[in-house]
């Protein structure tokens, strides 16, 4: 990527542009290092620091919660403490977002929230949800006849705008500038791209995040849960996922054409879908970059991987 200057620059001696001012003077790059209300955690926040965010928040929050013990570390952690399900995010995520989505999602009958809002720690930001106890996974059938009554249900919730794409450019810091350079083209291209997709199901409220390990059973039937990522977009954003797993052999096309029939859509036949394959493509690009550097694995796949994104569609 060649960029002409007429004087000097004050970035480095040669006159050359430094990294973040080329990052910053492209005008296809411009406003594309937004922070993002989710952060990914840094190499060395785990359990240990969600533990500690807990013993914190207890001084913040009216009930009880018993000694804790993890039952899963990812970007976030969950805990079991008593009858509660404490969610734990790393610092830096917005607690205001958290808030805001579930209030926008009060009274539902197709998710499941947490009790009261996001407190505040040193350690990380802490949320509380009724413990589910474990019950038959739900089969993509039920997933989606969910979908489609989450989807009627807040269909005019007040949830922000989608923004796809938005932990990438803290991702591609330190990359190579050339691969950096390329990454963040592809994002702008799809989004671009993106604002000329027209939807067929209509644009509202989104879980985000749609598969049967985001569903779980309660008495008073499947509900839907982790929900950071609603927000609103095109509805078959939410249909994807599954096109994609039989596409890839993951489901059959018995268990797909089950999902397809309980939405009331197949979104194999949608000409928006190729745009949304490439974003959550770029996406998992995203995830394996933290992913690596989380568990000190090395990025010597990233240059070959920037190559399969010229062009990014």
């Amino acid at each position: 990527m060649t960029i002409e200057l007429v004087g000097p620059s004050p970035g480095t001696v040669d006159g050359s542009l430094s990294r973040a001012e080329r990052l910053a003077a492209t005008p296809s790059l411009a406003g594309l290092r937004a922070t993002s209300p989710l952060p990914l955690p840094t190499r060395h926040w785990g359990a240990a620091e969600a533990l500690l965010a807990l013993d914190e928040a207890r001084l913040s929050l009216p009930l009880h919660l018993p000694d804790a013990t993890v039952v899963s570390a990812l970007t976030t952690v969950v805990l079991r403490s008593g009858d509660a399900a404490v969610k734990v995010y790393p610092p830096g995520t917005d607690p205001a977002h958290l808030d805001l989505l579930a209030a926008a999602l009060a009274g539902t009958s197709t998710a499941h929230l947490p009790d009261g809002r996001a407190v505040v720690t040193s350690h990380g930001i802490v949320t509380v949800t009724p413990w589910l106890p474990p019950a038959p996974a739900v089969t993509w059938e039920e997933v989606g006849a969910l979908l489609r009554r989450f989807h009627a249900e807040h269909a005019a919730a007040d949830v922000p705008v989608w923004a796809p794409l938005s932990r990438l450019p803290s991702q591609v810091e330190g990359l190579p500038l050339e691969v950096a350079e390329v990454m963040l083209a592809a994002r702008a291209a799809l989004l671009d791209a993106l604002g000329g997709v027209r939807s067929e199901l209509g644009v509202g409220t989104i879980h985000g995040d749609v598969s049967p390990s985001n569903v779980m059973r309660t008495a008073a039937g499947p509900r839907l849960i982790d929900l950071d990522w609603v927000a609103v977009a095109p509805r078959e954003y939410d249909l994807a996922a599954a096109s994609r797993r039989v596409r890839d052999g993951e489901i059959s096309r018995p268990t797909y054409a089950g999902f397809c029939d309980a939405y009331g859509f197949d979104v194999l036949s949608w000409d928006g879908l190729p745009v949304l394959d490439r974003i959550a493509d770029l996406g998992g690009v995203a995830f394996r970059l933290w992913d690596c550097r989380h568990h000190g694995r090395d990025l010597d796949w990233v240059e070959a991987e920037a190559r399969l994104w010229r062009p990014p569609l």
